[in-house]
């Protein structure tokens, strides 16, 4: 495993709830696309959700690699990964769902919500640049900061991110993150 990719393992990994096989499957749609300023290009972070047949609830969300050389395959984020760092889902509600991901020292937490109108959304605490907290705020672009030493990425810096409040503001900020031990 090259260096690069080690970073990622450690940012973003775990055993995942049972979800469905994205190649027996319907394929899930797409909450959020989370871009990286290390590793390989071609590789993304992908949120996708399911909802049931008759869209009142969400059904599953899964985490996962997207090879964007090869038209957004999935994959699943493998076992070196999910020893490094953990990936939680907790139900909130029949119509939403938080990945918690944890690693290197910070949790970082993605509401999954299906809406009335069907739509699905990720929603973030965030921290935004002008220096204002917003509880909630849904994500538009989300992008992993590498910590770097000597210009190597070894570690995660924070999850920069644009998104909108409840009145329809955007903001551009950081995902407030926990430290964990």
């Amino acid at each position: 495993m090259n260096w690069s990719l080690s970073v990622v393992a450690l940012v973003l990994a775990g055993a995942a709830p049972k979800v469905k096989d994205s190649g027996q499957a319907a394929p899930g749609t797409e909450v959020v696309r989370v871009k990286r300023d290390f590793g390989k290009p071609h590789f993304d972070l992908a949120i996708d959700a399911w909802v049931s047949a008759d869209a009142s609830r969400l059904d599953e969300a899964r985490l996962w690699w997207v090879n964007t050389a090869e038209q957004d395959r999935r994959k699943p984020l493998g076992p070196m990964v999910e020893r490094m760092v953990k990936l939680r889902y907790h139900r909130g509600s029949s119509r939403s769902l938080t990945v918690t991901v944890t690693g290197d020292g910070k949790e970082f937490a993605f509401v999954v919500e299906l809406a009335e109108s069907g739509e699905l959304h990720a929603f973030v605490a965030i921290d935004s640049e002008d220096g204002r907290h917003v509880p909630r705020c849904r994500l538009s672009a989300a992008r992993l900061i590498a910590h770097r030493v000597l210009g190597m990425p070894v570690g995660l810096s924070r999850v920069a991110v644009t998104c909108s409040d409840a009145g329809g503001a955007v903001h551009k900020g950081q995902v407030r993150h926990r430290e964990v031990t």
